[in-house]
Order: C-alpha cells, then structure tokens, then sequence
C-alpha cells in the first residue's frame, strides 16, 4: 500500500502550491487530479502582491512576474468612449511590490487520471481510495487528505461539512482573444454602461486579453448552446474590441459559499472547495493560494512531532473567518456593479467616472484600496496562537 504524508486532491494552483510548500518543508505529498493533462483555460488571472510575495519563498515571484503582465492601469468606459483612469503603478509602493500580474499557472508532475473514490478516516492515518487512469483502484495510506478539488471537491462531500450559500442568476462568459482597438493596450478596460459586467484583461503577448462578462437575458437560460458570437456585438460597440482570433470561449456560473468546516479529523479544505465567491476583485486564486501556505507549515510541524495535533486547529479559525469576510464584501461589490434600474445606471455611469479617480488620487485611499485587494492586511493577531501575545507596537 502506497504511503505518503498528505494526499492532496487537485492540481489546480491551490494544491500545486500545497504540494510544493510541504516539499520544499521536507514533507512527503503526493498529488493527484482527475484531468489527463495540464490546464489551458485557467479563469483564475490576478496575481496580487501578497501572493506575490509568498512566491519569493518559493523563488517563483521571477518567474510569475516575467510570464505575466504588469497592469498599469484600470481605463472605465462609458457609452463606447473611455471616460476616466485610475494608475495603480503608485498604489501600495511604500507597502510591498505593487504588482498586479495577470498569468496563467502551470501543473507540476502529479498521478493525472487519477480520481478519489473515497477515504476513511482512521484516527492514525487515512486509507483513500484512487481509481487510476486504467480505471484499476488502489489503496493509498496517508496521514491527512488535503483537498483542493474545487466547487464540486469529493473530499467535502466525504467530510459532510456542506458549502451554504447561493448561485448567482447571472451567467459568466470567459474568452482567450487575439485582437486590436483601443481597449488592447496592455491597460485593464471595463464597461460601466449596462447592468451586465464587461472587462478586458490584458495577458502576456502582444494583442492577446481575456474578455470577461456576464449574461442574464433569456440568453443565459441556453448556457450550453451561447458562444462567442452571441456575445461580441456588444464588446465589439462598447470597447472597440476586434477581435483576430478566438482561442477559446467558456460559460459558467459563479456561486457564493463558504463551508461550514475547513478540518474535520485528518481531511481538510482549502480553496474553491472551502469557498467560492464572485470575481470581483480577483481573489479566488490568491485567498487559495494563502489557505495553502497557511495549513502547509502547520501539517509539516505536526507530522515531524515539533506541535500538537491542536496546531492544525487554527487553520480552520484563522483562514474561515478571512473567508466569510471576503464572500460579503465580493458579494455587495459585484451586485452593486451589475444592479438594475435607473439609479444604479446613473451612479455606474456618471457618478463613478467622477467620483472613484478623485478618491484614488487620496493617498490614504489609495492606500486602503492597495491593503484591501492586495490581501497584505490580512493578519492573525486575535486568533488562538497569538492568545496572551501584546499587541504589537
């Protein structure tokens, strides 16, 4: 029977951050995704400081920072004209790197095809159960079972915990372009005009961004049926996207949840399958990425007996509660972005434009923008390992 320290169940970039932190700690995992090959459509795309900053201690901030792209700025549009722009080269410099890289991640080596039928919680150690790519199953002994599986994670529904919280109506659409126009220059676009969300990402390479928005007309009722051409009208008169090449063209839908539990015994979650929320912001990949590092030092104290068991306790307590607070945040931020009726087009349109570039030319509110997005505010001083510390000065 295969042995290993922790089985982590997913190869997206919270279990391949996972993995490698309790690597480079001297642990043992062994990784493991039901997909036959690396990803190509990654929805995830911003990389904030903080996450930048965990990066360096694996010497991956070089790397990321080269094959991303650095966004300058944010342009706003309004009825087909640019309208207003906010420069985030200056916010959070005096903090940390201000960097906003939008990149893709890729898949280190893992046991592909390889899917998690179950496991069994034996108090010592887990017994899972794997069905490889040659539909054979196999027996996998591991002290704990990370999962980092996503929305639909297999080790949660074997926890029970449950994952309360709701879908949005709206329905995503995400697209891989090659274009030209005046939105196509290295700059992130957004649409103010309608309730629907319109961005343009830029990505590495020349011409080449990530078109995002949202559906929620009768055309969201055929998600399985939309594509690109029922879409590209509209980003085609609101940003004077032209579009050269469509790489590729997805939908989904975007829920807000948060799990009852991180830990239950010798399992745990992390990411999507913790938590998912709606991409305002750009922090499900990052938030992630931070449940990862956080549970890694942890699981790696225990398993060479330097800390108790308790230790792992403080995962759940540290991470949910940073979890449920951004859940509500990117929740009224994204239903105020896509609100209905006359008023929330005014404040969108005319108000916005107007309002939010003189607010970011305030350094104490470039500030707070910086510490809220970046994640470099995020702290455990009131939680249970810090108890009976001073408060530091």
């Amino acid at each position: 029977m295969a042995r290993s320290d922790v089985l982590i169940v997913g190869a997206g970039p919270t279990g391949l951050v996972l993995a490698l932190w309790l690597t480079k700690l001297g642990a043992q995992p062994r990784i493991i995704d039901k997909t036959a090959e690396p990803g190509t459509t990654s929805r995830a795309l911003a990389v904030h400081a903080r996450t930048l900053e965990l990066y360096r201690q694996l010497d991956l901030t070089g790397d990321v920072i080269a094959r991303g792209h650095k966004v300058p700025t944010v342009r706003l549009w309004v009825k087909g004209k640019p309208r207003a722009r906010v420069s985030f080269e200056e916010i959070g410099s005096r903090l940390t790197r201000p960097i906003l890289s939008c990149t893709s991640f890729r898949r280190m080596s893992m046991s592909a095809r390889t899917e998690l039928l179950g496991y069994r919680d034996e108090g010592d150690g887990v017994i899972a159960r794997l069905r490889g790519p040659d539909s054979r199953e196999e027996s996998c002994e591991v002290a704990y079972v990370a999962g980092c599986d996503g929305v639909r994670s297999s080790v949660r529904e074997t926890m029970g915990t449950g994952f309360a919280g709701g879908t949005y109506r709206h329905l995503f659409y995400v697209a891989d372009v090659e274009a030209s126009g005046p939105a196509i220059g290295g700059e992130l676009n957004a649409d103010l005009e309608e309730a629907d969300f319109l961005a343009v990402f830029p990505l590495a390479g020349k011409g080449r961004v990530r078109l995002i928005g949202t559906v929620r007309d009768e055309r969201a009722d055929r998600a399985e049926t939309l594509t690109f051409d029922d879409v590209s009208r509209r980003i085609i008169e609101n940003l004077k996207v032209d579009v050269k090449t469509l790489n590729w063209f997805s939908t989904y839908h975007v829920h807000h949840r948060v799990t009852q539990h991180f830990r239950k015994g010798r399992a745990f979650l992390c990411g999507d399958a913790a938590h998912v929320h709606s991409p305002a912001g750009g922090q499900g990949m990052n938030t992630g990425i931070g449940d990862a590092i956080n549970l890694a030092w942890k699981l790696k104290e225990v398993l060479a007996g330097q800390a108790p068991d308790a230790l792992l306790d403080s995962y759940e307590q540290e991470r949910i509660a940073f979890a449920r607070r951004l859940v509500q945040t990117t929740d009224r931020v994204f239903m105020l972005a896509t609100a209905e009726g006359n008023l929330a087009e005014i404040i969108r349109t005319r108000v916005v434009p107007i309002v939010f570039p003189a607010l970011t030319s305030l350094e104490f509110f470039r500030e707070y923008l910086f510490r809220t997005v970046s994640q470099v505010t995020i702290n455990y001083r009131n939680c249970a390992l810090n108890e009976g510390d001073p408060e530091p000065t």
